[in-house]
């Protein structure tokens, strides 16, 4: 639909899940960013932390955190990709687009991961 979700109720179509939540996706202004912000030292001191690098594959090569996970962006959803990360682990998120970096972090949180993080 042109509109999207909102368009979809509006033609009278039923939706399954909490829209809300995807309202909240759309509305990004409401997620404070900052507070998903933690450096490599305190994200080592978490409890099961596992670094998960989107980058492309030739950054990654070129350099990367020990012992951080390569995930290519396109592939994000790929069930090899959702398997190999843990929901109780503090993901943190490696991009070296901020936007990006924060569209995967709500996209994680979204999907229930309930601690995740990006790489200051």
């Amino acid at each position: 639909m042109r509109d999207g979700i909102r368009g979809w109720e509006k033609a009278g179509y039923p939706t399954v899940g909490k829209p809300e939540l995807l309202n909240d996706l759309i509305d990004v202004s409401k997620i404070d960013f900052g507070a998903l912000l933690v450096t490599e030292k305190d994200a080592r001191q978490l409890k099961n932390c596992t670094f998960v690098d989107f980058r492309d594959k030739s950054k990654y090569d070129k350099g990367h955190i020990k012992g951080a996970n390569h995930v290519d962006y396109g592939n994000m959803f790929s069930k090899p990709m959702m398997e190999e990360l843990n929901k109780s682990n503090s993901l943190i998120i490696i991009h070296d687009v901020p936007a990006v970096a924060g569209v995967i972090a709500v996209t994680l949180k979204l999907m229930d991961y309930p601690d995740v993080y990006i790489l200051r």
